[in-house]
């Protein structure tokens, strides 16, 4: 079937660097591209693992004893301070009685880290620090520059116990198999650097270093095969040009980049908080920062061609839209980011989207991308729970998950497409009836995988009041056997006299 072979990704984590909010976990990613449905995670911040515990949709979720690679795009605190407590998980408690000890064979790791110079000690020591001793190993591969130090992998001379001393930082943990060195080519990439068996074809991983206040990489997916769908990951950065040559020939079928901060003119700003900044000083201040504006992404994804543009790393002054309520300042700021944006990317048929946490992207053999936010808290409480299907797919149907579909190819940025009943597509909502296109500005809803729209669409629920001529006719979305959704019956609660009384002596 073809929805075996679609191509997934997972926000984790969607806030910049100032840390978690109320609304938004600090960066991380999860890419469901695999034959073998394991995870590979780009970025690991702190409460990654928690997030997995929180996914708010129906059916489906993603487990996070799946992941077995982990790729880090700098090291910054709010993308790495997840690692340890990750693998602590994910490596499993050693059986009791068991004594830690060095072996002089290892085994395949269970669980690979690939990232730049200071990965592996900042892992190993902490994992010494915090006397961790595992069942299963792990290796960090680091992808050094022609300057960039190698941190050695040696044996403790005694290796009969757990050397946790610190002052030795040549010496692995008792549970750490020895990484690869990896050095950038004459052209400073790092080309197929790992692969691994995708769903379709084989998919190899390239890097290249972007500019951010301190080294930075971007990570770009190649799908080794038609329909060859390419999927670039940038890191923090104000400017990543230095990767272009990887993004290229063909042009991604999705691109994640960045967008810090923004200005945030009057006319949007109904508290009058955020427009109070001035343009120039905004992004001034953010290029200082290692950061980049809306419109800096949109330019980059313009020079490269991609198909889907998705922004990530947003602050904390920008709070992720509550979903259902797209009429609250929340969401009309995330719209004006988008459409700045998308308005310096050029696309007239598509519109860039700002991710928010748990926000799945499925990118089927079509190349037609569907944008998938999680359900209203409400929704997803009352939705009846359905056992997962057994598909094979990394990606499956979510009762009660609102879509929108964007059109893409991995070449170019084509007109609109059939809708997603035409295309048969899987993640299509059922009963959901097409809208045209012709009326649709890059704000506008547009359930189908055709003209892509507005992220709003994404935000809006099924249940709430019309807010403009696209939303007419649209009632309580319909669950997946035709069927309104049934509301929950009231539990009920025994009285006194039902319950047994006590004998009285």
């Amino acid at each position: 079937m073809a929805f075996k072979q679609n191509m997934s990704i997972m926000f984790l984590g969607t806030a910049s660097g100032g840390g978690p909010s109320e609304s938004r976990n600090c960066s991380s990613l999860a890419c469901d591209f695999m034959d073998d449905l394991s995870l590979w995670l780009v970025d690991c911040a702190e409460g990654t693992q928690r997030q997995f515990q929180l996914q708010p949709q129906e059916g489906f979720k993603y487990r996070v004893n799946k992941v077995t690679k982990i790729f880090i795009t700098h090291m910054h605190a709010d993308h790495i301070m997840g690692i340890v407590p990750l693998l602590r998980n994910l490596l499993c408690a050693p059986e009791l009685g068991l004594a830690p000890a060095y072996s002089p064979t290892p085994k395949s790791p269970s669980v690979e880290l690939y990232g730049p110079a200071g990965l592996r000690l900042y892992v190993r020591q902490i994992m010494k620090m915090t006397l961790t001793f595992t069942a299963s190993t792990y290796a960090v591969h680091e992808l050094l520059t022609q300057d960039d130090p190698v941190t050695p992998c040696d044996l403790p001379n005694d290796q009969s116990g757990f050397d946790h001393n610190t002052a030795n930082q040549n010496v692995m943990h008792v549970r750490e198999a020895p990484g690869s060195d990896i050095r950038a080519d004459e052209d400073g990439f790092w080309k197929a650097f790992v692969s691994g068996r995708g769903r379709a074809h084989e998919i190899v991983v390239d890097a290249g270093s972007i500019q951010h206040r301190d080294p930075c990489l971007g990570f770009v997916f190649n799908e080794m095969g038609p329909p060859n769908r390419k999927i670039v990951i940038l890191g923090d950065t104000y400017d990543a040009s230095q990767i272009i040559p990887l993004c290229i020939n063909p042009a991604p079928t999705l691109l994640i980049h960045e967008a810090t901060d923004a200005a945030i003119p009057a006319a949007v700003d109904k508290e009058g908080k955020l427009s109070k900044r001035i343009p120039e000083e905004v992004t001034q201040k953010i290029i200082k920062r290692g950061h980049s504006i809306p419109t800096m992404a949109g330019d980059f994804a313009k020079q490269v061609n991609t198909s889907n543009l998705v922004l990530n790393h947003i602050s904390a002054r920008f709070p992720a839209p509550r979903p259902g309520q797209p009429w609250e300042q929340r969401a009309t700021i995330m719209k004006e980011i988008e459409r700045q944006a998308t308005e310096a990317w050029g696309s007239t048929t598509q519109s860039a989207v700002a991710a928010q946490d748990f926000l799945r992207i499925t990118i089927p053999m079509s190349g037609r991308a569907s944008f998938v936010m999680p359900p209203p808290a409400s929704q997803a409480r009352n939705t009846q729970k359905r056992p997962a299907p057994s598909s094979s797919s990394g990606f499956v149907p979510v009762t009660g998950m609102h879509h929108m579909h964007v059109s893409g190819n991995s070449n170019s940025r084509p007109p609109a497409g059939p809708t997603s009943a035409q295309l048969g597509g899987q993640n299509a909502a059922p009963q959901q009836q097409p809208q045209d296109s012709s009326k649709a500005g890059h704000s506008n809803p547009q359930p189908p995988r055709g003209t892509p729209t507005a992220p709003a669409a994404m935000l809006t629920s099924s249940r709430e009041p019309p807010t403009g001529p696209r939303s007419q006719g649209h009632g309580p979305r319909p669950n997946q056997t035709g069927q309104q959704n049934p509301q929950a019956a009231p539990g009920s609660v025994a009285s006194d006299r039902d319950r047994p009384q006590k004998r009285r002596r």
